[in-house]
Protein backbone atom coordinates (compact mmCIF):
# COMPACT_ATOMS: atom_id res chain seq x y z
CA UNK A 1 0.00 0.00 0.00
CA UNK A 2 0.80 3.37 -0.69
CA UNK A 3 -0.32 7.72 0.42
CA UNK A 4 -1.65 9.80 -1.67
CA UNK A 5 -1.20 13.36 -0.71
CA UNK A 6 -2.68 16.56 -2.53
CA UNK A 7 -0.41 19.78 -1.75
CA UNK A 8 -2.67 22.82 -2.03
CA UNK A 9 -1.57 25.95 -2.29
CA UNK A 10 1.22 28.13 -4.65
CA UNK A 11 2.68 24.78 -5.48
CA UNK A 12 3.03 24.95 -9.17
CA UNK A 13 5.83 26.59 -10.71
CA UNK A 14 7.92 26.83 -7.30
CA UNK A 15 10.06 23.86 -7.56
CA UNK A 16 7.60 22.20 -5.03
CA UNK A 17 8.44 18.74 -6.74
CA UNK A 18 12.09 18.91 -5.88
CA UNK A 19 11.03 20.52 -2.75
CA UNK A 20 9.23 17.46 -1.62
CA UNK A 21 11.70 14.72 -3.42
CA UNK A 22 14.69 16.70 -1.39
CA UNK A 23 12.58 15.82 1.91
CA UNK A 24 11.69 12.72 0.68
CA UNK A 25 14.89 11.25 0.12
CA UNK A 26 16.53 12.60 3.00
CA UNK A 27 13.67 10.54 4.81
CA UNK A 28 14.60 7.36 3.11
CA UNK A 29 11.00 7.03 0.97
CA UNK A 30 10.57 6.56 -2.30
CA UNK A 31 7.33 8.28 -4.54
CA UNK A 32 7.11 10.42 -7.60
CA UNK A 33 5.62 13.90 -7.61
CA UNK A 34 3.37 15.29 -10.43
CA UNK A 35 1.33 18.25 -11.56
CA UNK A 36 -2.03 18.29 -11.52
CA UNK A 37 -4.89 20.33 -14.19
CA UNK A 38 -6.36 22.00 -10.81
CA UNK A 39 -2.97 23.62 -9.78
CA UNK A 40 -2.23 21.13 -7.13
CA UNK A 41 0.45 18.99 -6.54
CA UNK A 42 0.48 14.94 -5.90
CA UNK A 43 2.68 13.44 -4.54
CA UNK A 44 2.26 9.76 -4.01
CA UNK A 45 4.92 7.88 -1.25
CA UNK A 46 5.81 4.24 -2.08
CA UNK A 47 5.20 3.34 1.68
CA UNK A 48 2.35 2.31 4.57
CA UNK A 49 4.67 3.43 7.48
CA UNK A 50 2.31 5.94 9.37
CA UNK A 51 5.05 7.15 11.20
CA UNK A 52 7.35 8.15 8.43
CA UNK A 53 4.59 9.89 6.68
CA UNK A 54 3.23 12.11 9.48
CA UNK A 55 7.29 13.14 9.67
CA UNK A 56 6.99 13.83 5.84
CA UNK A 57 4.34 15.62 6.14
CA UNK A 58 5.53 17.87 9.08
CA UNK A 59 8.56 18.65 6.92
CA UNK A 60 6.59 19.80 4.21
CA UNK A 61 4.78 21.84 6.00
CA UNK A 62 7.25 23.32 8.48
CA UNK A 63 10.91 23.03 6.07
CA UNK A 64 12.96 22.47 9.02
CA UNK A 65 15.95 22.20 6.88
CA UNK A 66 15.31 25.26 4.95
CA UNK A 67 15.46 24.10 1.66
CA UNK A 68 14.91 26.52 -1.32
CA UNK A 69 11.20 26.52 -2.09
CA UNK A 70 9.52 29.67 -3.74
CA UNK A 71 5.93 28.74 -2.93
CA UNK A 72 3.71 28.14 0.04
CA UNK A 73 2.00 25.07 0.99
CA UNK A 74 -1.39 25.60 2.75
CA UNK A 75 -2.86 22.47 3.25
CA UNK A 76 -1.96 18.73 2.17
CA UNK A 77 -4.78 16.17 1.60
CA UNK A 78 -3.46 12.69 2.99
CA UNK A 79 -5.47 9.60 1.65
CA UNK A 80 -4.48 5.54 1.52
CA UNK A 81 -3.28 4.72 -1.95
CA UNK A 82 -3.58 1.23 -3.73
CA UNK A 83 -2.42 2.12 -7.59
CA UNK A 84 0.81 2.13 -9.07
CA UNK A 85 3.25 4.40 -7.35
CA UNK A 86 4.40 6.98 -10.72
CA UNK A 87 4.47 10.19 -11.67
CA UNK A 88 6.49 12.79 -13.94
CA UNK A 89 8.95 13.40 -11.17
CA UNK A 90 10.00 10.34 -9.24
CA UNK A 91 12.45 10.02 -6.22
Amino acid sequence: MARRLILHGRVQGVCCRQYCSTYARNMGLSGAATNLYDGTVEVLLDTDDGIAIERYISALESNPRRVQFYGMIESIDSVDYTGAVRGDYRF
